[in-house]
């Protein structure tokens, strides 16, 4: 009997993406850059001609930018899926140097396609060569071995290689963060008003006993790989990974919004009962986190002079880890503060917060009230 991998789905895996916005935000940037660096290409290789006194006339141009700006908006459009559908899939589940080989191959073949396709498309239409339809593979094969054809495949294999790039370190410091890093919008640091989660696996010392040290680690690598799109899904950033613990972030709105902050770790919940076949098969255990919520204003700014990030300090971040820390002791899964249950829209939900305790806060006169969440 197979079970079926945790990245694996039911809707195959290149259409997914486009039911995700993100993920179609992601293709689409994709396909603007290439589109801008294609016909900025077109007029560097004009004015190439133009300084050689050798220029074609305005419309041979003109047609020419546009037929080449076409053919690179349906590369972007394959090529963006590919890499958003399937990089982050090959490089989880293999080597990066093997990943990126897949990749540059099947690149390769997408190059080769679209400048065949726009070399037959602007030499039809321009007539600047007469091609026969019986003799359209021998003109194929000389624009191949020609110099433009090299110049083209190596100009966008570097293009293809910077937005590999590109990705991976997106991945790296997380969605929206490298932008940040780029504008220096935290090079000071700023107050600003955040929700903090802490996902902490259960029995997690347990766990890491019956499976071993390499057996636990692929255990929650796969736990991560599982969590994470439904914390991007729910407009969550992830700040950081200790060991087993998951620390999400959101801005107060969007965390607000539809409950996402609330939704996210209950829908974390149904992704492990749903992959139960695949843990109980892999690992003989099916995971199991507690969260601890709670918002408030946090300084951010950049941390670090050889490894930089975006760190967040303040009474907030202790605060979320010592309200997940007491949900052993109320004996449930999900504990919020009262002051985010009171900015929660609850109207129209179905969800129910329930007041379980309170926690002391070290220098205060008053408690925090803590609260769960029940479905109706």
């Amino acid at each position: 009997m197979t079970t079926k991998h945790p990245d694996t789905s039911d809707i195959p895996v290149l259409l997914e993406v486009f039911r995700t916005r993100s993920e179609l935000q992601k293709i689409l940037w994709i396909t603007g850059i290439w589109v801008f660096f294609s016909i900025g290409q077109s007029i560097y290789d004009y004015m190439v001609l133009l300084a050689a006194d050798v220029a074609p006339e305005g419309y041979a141009f003109w047609t020419n930018m546009l037929i080449t700006a076409v053919a690179t908006l349906l590369a972007g459009l394959i090529g963006g899926a590919i890499l958003v559908s399937y990089l982050q899939r090959w490089v989880r589940n293999n080597p990066y140097g093997q990943a990126i080989l897949f990749i540059l191959l099947a690149f390769t073949l997408i190059i080769c396609f679209v400048t065949i396709l726009a070399f037959v498309t602007r030499a039809t239409i321009t007539g600047e060569e007469h091609i026969e339809r019986q003799d359209l593979l021998y003109h194929i094969g000389v624009h191949v071995r020609s110099l433009r054809f090299l110049k083209d495949y190596l100009l966008w294999l570097f293009i293809v290689l910077c937005t590999i790039a590109g990705l991976m370190v997106n991945d790296k410091y997380g969605p929206g963060n490298l932008r940040s890093f780029f504008m220096g919008r935290y090079f000071r640091p700023q107050r600003e008003e955040h929700i903090f989660m802490f996902l902490d696996l259960r029995s997690s010392t347990y766990i890491a006993q019956v499976l071993g040290e390499q057996q636990y680690f692929n255990f929650i690598k796969d736990v991560i790989r599982d969590a994470t799109p439904v914390i991007l899904r729910h407009k969550g950033r992830i700040y950081q990974y200790v060991g087993d613990e998951i620390t999400v972030s959101w801005w107060m709105n969007q965390g607000l919004n539809k409950l996402n902050c609330i939704r996210c770790p209950m829908e974390i919940r149904k992704i492990f009962n749903h992959r139960s076949s695949y843990y109980t098969a892999q690992y003989g255990v099916v995971p199991d986190f507690k969260a601890g919520l709670h918002c408030g204003p946090v300084m951010v700014g950049e941390i670090g002079v050889v490894k930089r990030d975006i760190a967040f300090s303040g009474e907030v971040v202790g605060t979320a880890a010592r309200i997940q820390n007491r949900c052993n002791h109320l004996e449930v899964n999900l504990l919020m503060s009262q002051d985010l249950k009171d900015l929660l829209p609850w109207e129209g939900s179905r969800l129910i917060p329930e007041h379980k305790g309170d926690l002391l806060i070290k220098g205060k006169m008053v408690n925090l009230p803590l609260y769960t969440v029940n479905a109706e």
